[in-house]
């Protein structure tokens, strides 16, 4: 017999368990059987506070969820509650957790370029939790709550313990996160904001980047280049001002901590054979390509193309403009673009025709490109004709 939660949503398998229920694949049928997954709560066993204190959680996950719209934070389209237990019905997330990927690699760091795409990603998430009114705090950023797809893309799990902001506040009102990965303060000592967050990214970071579980040491986080020297110092220098122990010393906002990232990764990501140098596009200015050059490298951040935190493809009709590669994954923090200024005219400007496909959308970003007049030449050349005419004269 075919088991339906609320007459809607069909039981096709189970896609994890835990201490407290299961999250089960279904089919929606009034969606034309699309597949989603069904998060439960079951509170057995537990005593008549703590199933309480269960349900409110569980209810501040979906009241948060169903207002959240990002792409990296799982969707949640409905939630309910029947014969005594209570589910959220949310987008089927795929893939596999940061803490299975971690666990399958023993002793070898994360690829320094991918775990900082990793990390520029859930800055997003975090920047697009910390504007909503009132600001949410996640609260238990760690490996296990991260999902990561084939694509490198990442999505915050589990929002059990979320909690929406309280200037007003002084304190928890419980303890929660997870030891190693939680924030000083998160011991009781007072109240969570955006900066614990911004600690657990940082102590998630240093386990992908140097291997040392943080579980088994809490609050000690030696200089991850003692423990792999061959990382970026920017990259170290972001992770310890993350886990400063004083909240004021840390970043302040997701935003700042972005940024930070963004530089490293613009610094750090590698160019194609062959290329030994790039113009960086930079907003609200034209790309000035030099006059003397058949070939120029632009690179142009993804956050002025309108697709960061995307996955998509590029392409231009315009046949002296090649986007290289054709495709970027959610982590990408700057595209790549072959500019032929061959074909282009000196003392022109170009808008070239960009089109963006992306898992949200087709988007065609402007940019503007100038080819100059060789000044300095020409320059130049007038002065030395009129040196010229001038001993013509005599």
């Amino acid at each position: 017999m075919t088991k339906l939660l609320n007459n809607r949503y069909e039981i096709r398998g189970i896609l994890g368990r835990g201490g407290m229920g299961c999250v089960y694949k279904v089919a929606d049928r009034k969606a034309k059987g699309r597949i989603l997954a069904a998060k439960e709560l079951r509170s057995d066993g537990l005593s008549p506070a703590k199933a309480q204190e269960a349900l409110a959680q569980f209810r501040t996950e979906a009241r948060i969820l169903t207002r959240l719209d990002h792409p990296n934070l799982p969707k949640v389209h409905d939630y309910f509650s029947a014969n005594n237990r209570h589910y959220i019905i949310m987008d089927q997330v795929k893939g596999a957790t940061l803490a299975s990927i971690l666990s399958r690699r023993p002793g070898q760091p994360v690829d320094e370029q991918i775990a900082l795409s990793w990390a520029l990603q859930i800055c997003r998430a975090m920047q697009f939790l910390a504007v909503q009114k009132p600001p949410v705090v996640f609260r238990d950023l760690k490996p296990g709550n991260i999902m990561i797809d084939k694509n490198n893309k990442v999505k915050l799990i589990d929002f059990g313990i979320a909690r929406f902001f309280k200037d007003e506040k002084e304190g928890d009102t419980y303890v929660y996160g997870t030891p190693g990965y939680a924030a000083p303060e998160q011991y009781g000592t007072g109240q969570t904001d955006i900066r614990s967050d911004i600690f657990s990214l940082g102590a998630t970071l240093h386990h992908c980047l140097t291997c040392r579980d943080p579980s088994l040491h809490p609050l000690d986080f030696p200089d991850p280049r003692k423990l792999n020297p061959a990382l970026n110092k920017g990259t170290a220098k972001i992770v310890m001002k993350a886990l400063e122990q004083d909240m004021p010393r840390r970043y302040q906002t997701a935003l700042d901590m972005k940024q930070a990232v963004q530089s490293v990764l613009m610094n750090i990501e590698s160019l194609p054979k062959g290329v030994n140098s790039v113009i960086h596009a930079q907003a609200g200015k034209p790309i000035t390509i030099p006059w003397w050059k058949r070939t120029s490298w632009v690179r142009v951040p993804v956050v002025a193309l309108g697709c960061n935190g995307t996955t998509g493809t590029l392409s231009s009709s315009d046949r002296w403009l090649h986007p290289k590669p054709g495709a970027f994954n959610p982590g990408a923090s700057q595209l790549l673009f072959r500019v032929d200024g061959s074909k282009l005219r000196m003392g022109r400007e170009y808008r070239p025709r960009i089109t963006v496909h992306t898992d949200a959308g087709i988007l065609r970003p402007q940019l503007l490109i100038k080819r100059p007049w060789p000044w300095m030449l020409i320059d130049a050349g007038l002065i030395a004709a009129a040196v010229a005419g001038i001993l013509m004269m005599r």
